[in-house]
């Protein structure tokens, strides 16, 4: 589970924040006594130590709060794939909601903070909708109300280099929408094994994504690489899900045979492989769907074993 490793204040703007013992949120307005505190939608920054340990300017080591961020997470935490509008808890009381990822840096103001500021490319901005203390060593997870939360994530060389828009993900994420689920994260990777085992990785061991459906990379090309990362990053295989995909594909055309999507389990998320185009992606999403609540349900641990007594 992720967790908060340092709260930063400042009580100027445009400074690198130094870390406390303890902050107050706000609601509507950020943390007491920052520099940042005030309506509107970037009231809280957070940044994950994964990207601070990515800024490599000479002479210079990075320390919580060195670019302005507010709360400092743990490395395991991608916070730059989280959707806008994505609500966080935060220790025993608080809720943020995600208003933005990065900011426009062309005028190097964040640069002025410290060089090579990591936080306009990574970073995380929210708005306080329930105030609490936070404090070093709080939880950071994405609350259950209801239903689920999944994550898509496109598998495209050409996607990824902005050849042309990816459509697939998108659709993917309307239908699981339209299904009641919650879409916490979107990102466009390309076919390359370490970056793509990498971002699996760390979207499962965050807690925050129930499901994961990956989309593209299941054929036969030499770049098609998804279900061996698949099966890499995952304890567990789950082989009934994709020969369903397959069964249910192959009434439609028989080129559904050579799919080579696999299913697997990493921590408590299920990661599901889905076909590349937009047609293939949503038909077997919509496939699998009505098979996944009891998979989800045990995996998050609100039932205790899969069978039931007569």
């Amino acid at each position: 589970m992720a967790k908060v490793k340092s709260v930063n204040t400042s009580p100027e703007r445009g400074t690198g924040k130094v870390p406390v013992e303890v902050v107050l949120l706000v609601p509507g307005r950020g943390i007491e006594g920052d520099g940042h505190a005030g309506p509107g939608s970037r009231q809280v920054s957070i940044l994950a130590w994964g990207s601070l340990e990515k800024m490599r300017t000479p002479g210079l080591k990075p320390y919580p709060g060195c670019c302005g961020e507010n709360i400092d997470v743990d490395r395991c935490v991608e916070l730059y794939s989280i959707l806008p509008g994505t609500v966080l808890a935060v220790g025993e009381r608080a809720r943020l909601r995600i208003t933005g990822i990065g900011k426009d840096n062309s005028d190097g103001h964040a640069d002025r903070v410290i060089r090579g500021n990591v936080f306009p490319k990574e970073g995380a901005f929210a708005e306080v909708l329930t105030g609490g203390e936070v404090r070093p060593g709080d939880t950071l997870n994405v609350p259950r109300t209801e239903g689920f939360t999944a994550a898509v994530l496109t598998v495209s060389d050409s996607a990824s280099r902005g050849d042309y828009p990816d459509e697939s993900g998108p659709a993917v994420m309307n239908l699981l929408n339209e299904a009641g689920y919650t879409v916490v994260r979107y990102y466009v990777e390309p076919d390359e094994p370490g970056l793509l085992e990498s971002r699996i990785a760390a979207w499962c061991d965050d807690g925050f994504t129930d499901v994961l459906f990956t989309v593209g990379g299941t054929g036969m090309s030499v770049r098609d690489i998804t279900p061996e990362v698949t099966s890499n990053v995952c304890s567990r295989d789950v082989p009934g899900i994709p020969e369903l995909m397959r069964l249910k594909s192959s009434e439609i055309t028989s080129a559904a045979w050579l799919s080579r999507a696999r299913c697997g389990i990493r921590e408590r998320t299920l990661v599901v492989n889905l076909p590349g185009s937009v047609k293939a992606s949503v038909e077997c999403a919509g496939f699998v769907l009505p098979v996944l609540d009891h998979a989800l349900e045990i995996l998050r641990g609100d039932v205790a074993h899969c069978g039931s007594s007569a």
